[in-house]
C-alpha cells in the first residue's frame, strides 16, 4: 500500500496540514494575536494543575472543575512525563502532544484514503477526506490544541481505521481503542453500534471491555478519588451553549427571568424549569441510544451486510446524538466530528459500502465553520445578553440538530429491512428449497426409470414390438432409429437427467433467494 507513487500523490494535502497547523500554532504561542488568547491556554493550566495532584498519587477529588473519567488523567499526566525528559513546560510538552495527535488522525485519514481507493482499483486515490478534516480543524481554531480531546479523536479513529493481516487482530486493536477512548472520554463508546455481528463484533466488544475495565480498576486501587468525576458529573446544569439551553437564551429576550453563572469550570443559565430539562438529558441520551440499538436488530448487520461505511456512519450518528443531548456542548466537542466526518467522507468514491451521510457532513462543516464566531469571538457578548450572538448560537444549534435528525433518517432508510421484504425474502427461500427437492426427486425416478427401460445387448434383435414395425410403416409414429428432435427452449429438460437447466441454475446458485431471476427464465 505504501508506494512512492501515493506518497508523492499525498504531498499536496500534507503541505495543507502543514501551512494550517503553523499558523494555529502560531495563535498558541501568540506569534500571532488571536482573539482571546486565555481560551487557549486556560484549560491548560487546569491541566497542569491537576498533573501535579496526580504526582501525589490521587485525582483531584475536592476539585468541583474535575469532571472527566479516570482514565484522562493518564493524558493529561503524558506532558508531566515528557517535561521530565525533555525539559520542555508543561505548556509545550501537551502542545506537542495535541499537534502529535492530530498528525495520526490526518495520517489515519490519508490511510483511510488509500484503501478506498484499492477498493475502487483506481491508482491515484481521492483525498477529499484528507482536506476536510484538515480545513475543518483550521476552522475551529487554536482552541484544538488547548484541549486534550485531540487526542481522544486520535484514539477512536485507531478504533475505526485499522486494518491488519489477519481480521481477529484487527478486530482485537479496535475494541481496545475503544476501550481505551470510553476511558478516557467517554464518547468512544460510541463505536459500538456499527460493529458487525458475528465473532468479529464479540470479538471487539471483549477486548474493549477488557481495555476498560483493567485500567480502571488499577487506577481505583491505586489512586483514590479515580471515580470522583461522577458526582461531580450529576450536579452540573445546563451549559449556556448546549442545544437544550438554546430556548433559554432565546427567551432572556422575552422576558424570561434567567441568570448565567459560572459553576464547575463553565458557564450555566440557571432559572425556572432549568433543574428539570437538566436532569432529562441523561434520559434523553438514552432514548437515542435505544433508537440506535432498535436500528441495529433492524439493520441485520451480518458479515455479509456489514461495511466500514455503516461502521462510520453509525458512529457519527451516535455521537451527534451525545453532541445534542449533552448538558455541555464545548467547541472541543466538535472535534470529535471532525475526525468522523472526514472519514465518512474518505469512502465517498465507493460505489457500494460507502457511507450514506455524505449530506449531514457537508452540513456539520458550515456548523463548524460558525463555531468560532460564536466563541469565543462573541462569547462575552453572549454572556451579556447581546441578541446577535444568542441568534447566531441558536443558528449553529439549529444546525446540529438538522443534521442529527438528517443523519439518523439516511442510516434508517439505508440499512434498516423493511419486514415485508425479509418475509419476502423468507418464502422465496422457502419456494427454492422445495424446488430444489422436487427436482432431485424427479431426477431420482427419470434416472431410475431409464435404467430400467435399457434392454440388454444380446435381445436387441428380439426386441421390435408389433407396434415399433407398424412404426415402421407410417403412422406418423417415431422410428426407434431416427434422430430425437429436442426443446433448445429455455423451458427444456435435460434428457439425461430430466432437470431444467434453467431451474437447476437457480436453485444451486447460492445467491438464490436475494436476487431474482428475470421473468422470461420462469416456467
Amino acid at each position: 500500500m505504501l508506494t512512492s507513487a501515493r506518497l508523492r500523490s499525498a504531498a499536496l494535502p500534507t503541505a495543507c496540514w502543514a501551512w494550517t497547523r503553523a499558523v494555529l500554532m502560531m495563535f498558541v504561542y501568540n506569534v500571532i494575536p488571536y482573539i482571546s488568547h486565555g481560551d487557549i491556554t486556560g484549560d491548560v493550566k487546569l491541566y497542569n494543575r491537576w498533573s501535579q495532584v496526580f504526582g501525589q498519587g490521587r485525582f483531584p477529588q475536592h476539585d468541583p472543575t474535575w469532571q472527566y473519567p479516570p482514565g484522562a488523567g493518564i493524558v493529561i499526566a503524558v506532558p508531566r512525563l515528557i517535561r521530565s525528559f525533555t525539559g520542555l513546560s508543561y505548556y509545550s510538552a501537551f502542545f506537542l502532544l495535541a499537534l502529535s495527535s492530530d498528525l495520526i488522525v490526518f495520517l489515519l485519514v490519508i490511510y483511510r484514503c488509500w484503501r478506498t481507493a484499492e477498493q475502487t482499483g483506481h491508482e491515484r486515490a481521492d483525498y477529499l477526506g484528507a482536506y476536510v478534516y484538515v480545513t475543518a480543524i483550521f476552522m475551529l481554531g487554536p482552541i484544538v490544541f488547548g484541549r486534550y480531546d485531540i487526542a481522544v479523536t486520535m484514539i477512536a479513529s485507531v478504533g475505526l481505521t485499522v486494518a491488519l493481516r489477519t481480521a481477529v487482530s484487527t478486530w482485537r486493536v479496535r475494541g481496545v481503542a475503544i476501550g481505551l477512548g470510553t476511558i478516557v472520554k467517554i464518547w468512544p463508546i460510541a463505536l459500538v453500534f456499527g460493529l458487525p455481528r458475528g465473532p468479529n463484533g464479540r470479538r471487539a466488544i471483549a477486548w474493549s471491555v477488557l481495555a476498560a475495565v483493567v485500567p480502571t480498576v488499577l487506577l481505583v486501587v491505586l489512586f483514590p478519588g479515580a471515580l470522583s468525576f461522577l458526582t461531580q458529573q450529576h450536579g452540573r446544569g445546563l451549559e449556556v451553549e448546549s442545544v437544550l439551553a438554546t430556548p433559554f437564551l432565546l427567551a432572556r429576550h422575552l422576558g424570561y427571568h434567567g441568570v448565567i453563572k459560572n459553576r464547575y469550570g463553565s458557564f450555566e443559565i440557571t432559572g425556572p424549569g432549568i433543574g428539570w430539562i437538566s436532569s432529562f438529558c441523561e434520559l434523553l441520551t438514552l432514548l437515542g441510544f435505544c433508537w440506535l440499538l432498535w436500528w441495529r436488530r433492524r439493520a441485520r448487520l451480518t458479515p455479509e451486510r456489514w461495511s466500514e461505511g455503516v461502521y462510520y456512519d453509525a458512529a457519527l450518528v451516535a455521537v451527534l446524538i451525545s453532541v445534542i443531548t449533552s448538558r455541555v456542548l464545548s467547541p472541543q466537542y466538535l472535534v470529535w466530528v471532525c475526525g468522523l466526518i472526514a472519514l465518512c467522507l474518505a469512502l465517498t468514491p465507493l460505489r457500494s459500502g460507502g457511507t450514506v451521510l455524505a449530506g449531514p457532513c457537508w452540513l456539520l462543516m458550515a456548523t463548524i465553520a460558525i463555531t468560532q464566531v460564536e466563541f469565543p469571538l462573541l462569547f462575552s457578548r453572549l454572556l451579556k445578553g447581546n441578541t446577535t450572538a444568542a441568534v447566531i448560537l441558536a443558528g449553529r444549534n439549529g444546525m446540529l440538530v438538522i443534521a442529527t435528525v438528517w443523519a439518523g433518517y439516511l442510516l434508517w432508510r439505508a440499512y434498516v429491512v423493511p419486514k415485508h421484504q425479509i418475509d419476502l425474502v423468507a418464502s422465496d427461500l422457502g419456494r427454492s428449497a422445495i424446488g430444489a427437492d422436487e427436482q432431485a426427486e424427479r431426477t431420482r425416478i427419470g434416472v431410475a426409470a431409464e435404467t430400467a427401460g435399457v434392454p440388454d445387448d444380446h435381445n436387441v434383435e428380439d426386441s421390435h414390438s408389433p407396434e415399433a414395425d407398424a412404426g415402421d410403416s407410417g403412422g406418423g409414429a417415431i422410428s426407434p432409429t431416427a434422430e430425437p428432435t429436442r426443446d433448445v427452449g429455455l423451458g427444456a429438460s435435460n434428457p439425461a437427467t430430466g432437470v431444467n437447466p434453467a431451474t437447476a441454475a437457480a436453485t444451486t446458485d447460492p445467491d438464490n433467494g436475494f436476487n431474482f431471476r428475470p421473468a422470461t427464465q420462469s416456467c
